[in-house]
């Protein structure tokens, strides 16, 4: 069993918006931005073997025993390795960068959701999507509560067409929450529509986010995400 401490992240240090996920947690206007972005994780799964699952044509499988997951993303997106460690974190940034300059912006989203604890990263080749997933012992005692709270979250953002339905996650009951938000980039300003799968399995909160790709694309990486 392994436990993992809390980690403070500055959200000015570090302009680029981190847009997932969005759950008001502190008081303070620093922390309420960063803690309406991303989740802090508070524990990792005990189990010694990553669990299984199929990928469709095109995907590949990422999968992680220490934190017990699996899911199937494109061939084609790079998984950027999330560290607490910020020097750790700059030099893989650094040759990522370097190997496609189009994930620049996306690598300041990653360095924060890394320090906060997030689970898994990868992203499409032009820096734009990406999906990645966060785990979170929440004081919410229900996943109905966990959405309200972060639909508020994604409003206080200027969200907009923000819809939520019920759906599965990992053979769970989950829900589903799609809208599309104003997201810094190179570029500008640009609205992008993102989908999260909110779960709550044995005390933790799993939270599944894809932004910036198809419906489709987004659908695929949900059905292939398993849970030990």
């Amino acid at each position: 069993t392994r436990s993992v401490c809390f980690h403070g992240v500055d959200p000015a240090a570090y302009p680029v918006a981190v847009n997932t996920p969005h759950r008001p947690r502190t008081n303070g206007p620093a922390a309420a931005v960063v803690l309406l972005l991303l989740l802090l994780t508070a524990a990792c799964s005990s189990g010694s073997k990553a669990p299984t699952t199929t990928a469709p044509p095109g995907y590949t499988v990422k999968s992680s025993a220490k934190d017990g997951f699996a899911l199937a993303v494109p061939q084609d997106w790079t998984a950027i390795p999330l560290s607490t460690n910020t020097d750790v974190f700059n030099k893989n940034a650094n040759a990522l960068r370097l190997q496609n300059p189009k994930l620049a912006s996306i690598l300041n989203k990653a360095r924060v959701l890394g320090q906060a604890g997030g689970k898994f990263m990868a992203v499409t080749p032009d820096g734009v999507g990406d999906v990645n997933l966060t785990v979170d012992k929440p004081k919410e005692k229900t996943v109905d509560q966990i959405v309200t709270n972060s639909i508020a979250g994604l409003k206080n953002l200027d969200a907009t067409n923000v819809t939520q339905e019920p759906a599965t996650l990992s053979g769970k009951p989950a829900i589903k929450v799609t809208f599309r938000l104003p997201v810094e980039t190179d570029a500008g300003t640009i609205p992008t529509d993102e989908v999260q799968h909110y779960l709550l399995k044995s005390g933790k909160a799993y939270i599944l986010t894809v932004s910036g790709v198809g419906a489709d694309v987004s659908a695929a990486i949900a059905d292939s995400f398993r849970l030990s």
